[in-house]
């Protein structure tokens, strides 16, 4: 997959001739997916610019750049997401230009996709205390609410329910319909549902069942962060 930080505005108004607009700034391994999961929720997004890491520095490193680069030009930031006034956006390009190569669709698509080794972290004697997903970032406490916060934000977009139910253990269910939660060990509702999640998994676990969520809807695996602390 081609690595980019990549800006989406998807929102923007003009009042009283001040033009404002609304800029998702974050990283992806793959542009596609990452736009088909803004689109669910807004039709009228428009990929600005992307811009491809130094080949010296890694993804994550240039994503914070970039952000720290626009928080100077931004009226404002939530997370991921900046406000710019009027052609403020323009001058944060400009800026962000002389540091990062821009890339367009053209630019990606000629370059063979690489392949990223597995990177098996093992969270083992470790516990949960920021989970961020999709640029949002939310105070968790144990696994199974890791797990449970996850799953709620990659189906809060989702209409079709039925293709996480395809997430399963060998001999077990892990996402079952209300109704039929007494088959889990530790059940969980999963809010704006009609499932229940099993939450009785190792740290290890958690972590592979989110990825495997992200996976079945189409997204990107980057937009997941899970800050631990060791126990």
């Amino acid at each position: 997959m081609n690595e980019v930080v990549y800006a989406i505005k998807i929102s923007h108004l003009e009042y009283s001739g001040l033009k404002i607009m609304d800029v998702k700034i974050g990283k992806s391994t793959n542009i596609d997916n990452t736009i088909r999961q803004y689109s669910r929720g807004n039709r009228d997004i428009e990929l600005l610019d992307m811009w491809t890491p130094n080949p010296d520095k890694n993804l994550s490193t240039a994503e914070r750049g970039v952000h720290e680069v626009a928080e100077k030009y931004a009226y404002d930031k939530q997370s991921e997401k900046f406000v710019f006034l009027q052609g403020a956006y323009q001058e944060f390009t400009e800026t962000i230009n002389k540091l990062l190569k821009n890339a367009d669709r053209e630019d990606i698509s000629e370059k063979p996709e690489s392949k990223r080794s597995a990177e098996v972290d093992d969270y083992t004697g470790m516990n949960p205390s920021v989970l961020k997903i999709f640029g949002e970032t939310y105070d968790v406490e144990t696994w199974a609410e890791t797990l449970s916060k996850a799953v709620t934000e990659i189906l809060r977009e989702v209409d079709d329910h039925d293709p996480i139910r395809n997430i399963k253990g060998r001999k077990r269910s892990y996402f079952v319909e209300e109704g039929q939660q007494s088959d889990l060990v530790k059940p969980r509702k999963i809010p704006d549902t009609g499932l229940y999640l099993e939450t009785n998994f190792s740290a290890n676990d958690c972590v592979r069942i989110i990825e495997r969520a992200m996976d079945t809807y189409g997204y990107d695996r980057t937009e997941l962060e899970i800050f631990t602390e060791e126990t």
